[in-house]
């Protein structure tokens, strides 16, 4: 008996309740079946309440069974239980049991949560400022030595790469004027949506370890190049979100040196001190990005709580920032004994919201994440978790590493197809469905070999994970360079000078990434839609979005073998009547109709079907 239920439109009478609001809830029943009792079970106010929900209209196969909910809480949880030949079964986000669920596999509504407008038809670009396009070569970094650690910064001839000398920090002269210059390239790509790097002044050219967060790096052409990009972006009606790191600063920040200088200085308790004055905390051991320390009420204002505080400030005028993306998130707060992850991320969270209550915030959390995307939290994180290593495992291999810890975990076989479905759902139950709706779902990073090199160079592979990417229930986030067909290089890593020389493209690679795009933004149903995997065998995925009548199918074969044309009956489809489904990458057909799908031959790669 395949039952029906997801937190969107077509089951919940409003899917974004107000507190003390009423809403019709649905579940959908074979008509076939007959239970013999059906149960909303809730949670209010800590105390279990079961909740008779009656049978009404019939609709494609199915009987519509109600209830009435009360969202009387910040976040409601509910599950079902179906009760029929002498068994109770329970059904949560997870699927359907016969043992009692944990309540951190339940439906989850939020109550008030207002969806940020500019988001679910968004397509992120992220882009390593240093790396993409040097628009003003006046501003580019002059050689200088760090005293302390002896980094020697220099600009070197764009895509030249530097001398292997780990004294040696590169530059490139990319900046801000550099990206304004070619917004109409990735307006032409269809991208809407920037996450840079970090912007502040720092000595490296990656910008973690600020010394100024109150200042646009004058390399990057400072605060006014920063106010110029922002007018362009709203001309052509594109979005930004700027990277930070609350969590450490550089070495060099003024807050750090009056620190060391003067123990009574008030930036003293700013910071995790030994004794002895001269030991500190630092992030992972790095000495030069000390880390901060939130026990401190002047830093906590500083940062987070004042009407101007860094947070704030940027989202204001003439800035207008669209949002953050939070380095090291999972971090943040977190030192031994002293553990306020959860209270910092709050505050930042309120914080933020009062300024811009339409700005997206991200935190970067390389693992677990389900406690923070409660509603309370971030807005999203950077789905490495969630989506990306489930589907790269499925592709490649499974590799787990730690950062500066030699044991790794690593074979060659990779994650059978039940493994990949069970990691994706299992974090897409743990958290409410308006947050899954706002993950950042990425696939490679500045922090990650690009897609190609994870995937050993096999462009078909490659576009089966960014098919499943753009339709995957999120917000998708394309690295600079991967539409072109950028690959590690010899030392830069993932972190390419742009080759603007358009003889150096990929040009196919290039029009698939535009026709992707395309739909992806066009597209409600990958917006809002309901998540339903169809079908699935050792090598073959078939998943649906789906919001009212419409209906978009995914198909994503690993194998080099192609799928056999194949008829298969798949309960999940609930088609009121026979459809066929056109490729939006080929020329071939799909059938389906209610309770099952005819596949043609299925080829390695990923296919859409509308």
């Amino acid at each position: 008996m395949h039952v029906l239920h997801a937190p969107t439109a077509d089951y919940l009478s409003n899917p974004n309740p107000a507190l003390g609001e009423t809403i019709s809830l649905r579940l959908l029943i074979p008509s076939q079946a007959k239970p013999d009792q059906v149960v909303l079970r809730t949670i209010p106010n800590g105390e279990q309440q079961f909740t008779a929900m009656l049978p009404q209209s019939e609709r494609d196969g199915y009987r519509v069974w109600v209830a009435a909910l009360r969202v009387n809480e910040p976040r409601v949880n509910y599950r079902f239980a179906i009760q029929t030949e002498g068994r109770v079964w329970w059904l949560n986000a997870l699927g359907s049991s016969l043992h009692t669920p944990l309540g951190l596999f339940d439906f989850k509504l939020l109550a008030g949560f207002q969806p940020i407008s500019w988001l679910r038809q968004s397509v992120f670009y992220q882009i390593f400022p240093d790396r993409f396009a040097n628009g003003d070569p006046g501003n580019d970094p002059i050689e200088a030595t760090d005293a302390r650690y002896r980094y020697t910064r220099k600009t070197f001839p764009w895509g030249e790469a530097a001398p292997k000398d780990r004294h040696l920090m590169p530059f490139y002269g990319g900046d801000l004027a550099g990206i304004e210059a070619h917004l109409d390239y990735l307006e032409q790509l269809g991208i809407n949506a920037l996450y840079l790097n970090p912007i502040f002044t720092a000595f490296t050219n990656h910008r973690y370890d600020v010394s100024n967060f109150r200042e646009v790096d004058p390399v990057l052409g400072g605060d006014q190049a920063l106010v110029s990009l922002r007018q362009a972006l709203t001309q052509r009606e594109m979005r930004y979100v700027l990277d930070i790191v609350p969590n450490h600063c550089g070495f060099m920040h003024p807050w750090f040196q009056s620190a060391l200088q003067d123990e009574k200085s008030e930036t003293h308790g700013y910071f995790y001190f030994a004794e002895n004055r001269q030991d500190y905390v630092s992030w992972m051991g790095f000495g030069h990005m000390p880390k901060l320390n939130y026990a401190s009420e002047a830093l906590r204002r500083e940062m987070i709580e004042d009407d101007d505080a860094v947070f704030a400030y940027w989202l204001k005028p003439p800035f207008f920032a669209d949002g953050w993306r939070v380095d090291v998130g999972n971090m943040l707060g977190r030192q031994d004994g002293h553990q306020i992850n959860l209270d910092l991320l709050r505050a930042i969270r309120t914080a933020v919201k009062r300024v811009s209550p339409g700005a997206y915030l991200i935190g970067e959390n390389f693992f677990e994440a389900t406690e923070q995307l409660q509603g309370d939290g971030w807005d999203a994180v950077m789905n490495y978790t969630g989506f990306a290593d489930p589907i790269l495992h499925w592709l490649k291999g499974y590799k787990l590493d730690a950062l500066r810890c030699e044991t790794v975990l690593k074979t060659d076989i990779p994650w059978d197809t039940n493994t990949m479905l069970a990691a994706w759902n299992e974090n897409l139950a743990s958290i409410p469905w308006q947050i899954a709706l706002q993950q950042f779902n990425l696939l490679d990073s500045h922090d990650t070999p690009r897609l190609l090199n994870l995937l050993d160079g096999d462009k078909q592979l490659s576009r089966l994970a960014a098919v499943v990417q753009f339709t995957f229930p999120g917000v998708p986030c394309l690295y600079y360079g991967d539409e072109i067909g950028l690959a590690n290089q010899e030392g830069f890593a993932s972190r390419n000078c742009f080759p603007w020389d358009e003889r150096q493209w990929d040009r196919e690679t290039l029009g698939f990434y535009k026709k992707l795009i395309a739909l992806r933004r066009d597209s409600p149903v990958l917006a809002n839609g309901e998540f339903r995997i169809l079908h699935f065998d050792q090598d073959l995925v078939v998943f649906a979005r789906v919001l009212g009548e419409e209906w978009v199918l995914v198909t994503a074969n690993r194998s080099e073998q192609p799928h056999p044309p194949i008829r298969l009956d798949v309960p999940a489809l609930s088609l009121p009547k026979e459809r066929e489904f056109t490729a939006l990458f080929g020329s071939e057909c799909l059938k389906a109709g209610p309770g099952w799908l005819e596949l043609p031959e299925i080829t390695k790669g990923g296919e859409v079907w509308q």
